[in-house]
């Protein structure tokens, strides 16, 4: 069975420790995975500060096709995230294939929300002191997200806390569930 390798700033990597992911259905090894060692860690934190400068630059329309990708890169492979999600989860099949539509529904609207992150413009006139005044509001990215998902939506709930980070152009580190960490890598 092949070990998965974890990602951290765009190369793939492994360690001295393994552990494999038990379904907690028949009790079977779903897959082995490389836990990352507090360096793996440390690293995965200073690249994702390092490409927030990237990442805040980058165009609505930028992101919105990065979250349009990564919808229909699931959509291609939808059945095989829904064997892994079973695998690693032991949740019934019918529950892993909902899961993955929910997961592609998910990058899809968060790419049409990265084309609607608008600023106001606000009157400040409710006194005599700022009689004639506006405030401009503008939403900006404020760094990058450290996101943490449980076992119980390897997909989906890990969808919901990418697809509006990269809509927003803030840079992730994830910590998939040790207990289903598969569907994640696969993502």
């Amino acid at each position: 069975m092949e070990v998965s390798r974890f990602l951290v700033g765009g190369e793939w990597r492994s360690s001295g420790t393994q552990r494999e992911v038990i379904s907690p259905y028949d009790g079977k090894c779903a897959g082995i995975v490389y836990q990352a060692s507090r360096k793996d860690i440390d690293d995965a934190i200073a690249a994702a500060a390092k490409a927030f400068g990237d990442m805040r630059s980058l165009a609505s329309y930028e992101r919105r096709n990065i979250l349009l990708k990564v919808s229909q890169a699931i959509e291609s492979k939808r059945k095989e995230f829904a064997d892994l999600i079973t695998a690693e989860t032991g949740k019934p099949i019918t529950f892993s294939r909902a899961e993955v539509e929910r997961a592609i529904f998910t990058f899809a609207t968060a790419a049409e929300e990265a084309m609607r992150i608008e600023g106001e413009i606000l009157p400040l006139d409710m006194s005599g002191t700022s009689k004639g005044r506006t405030a401009l509001v503008q939403r900006f990215p404020l760094g990058p997200v450290g996101a943490i998902t449980p076992f119980n939506f390897p997909v989906n709930l890990v969808a919901h806390k990418l697809g509006p980070a990269i809509a927003a152009g803030c840079p992730v580190v994830l910590k998939p569930s040790s207990s289903a960490p598969l569907t994640a890598l696969l993502l």
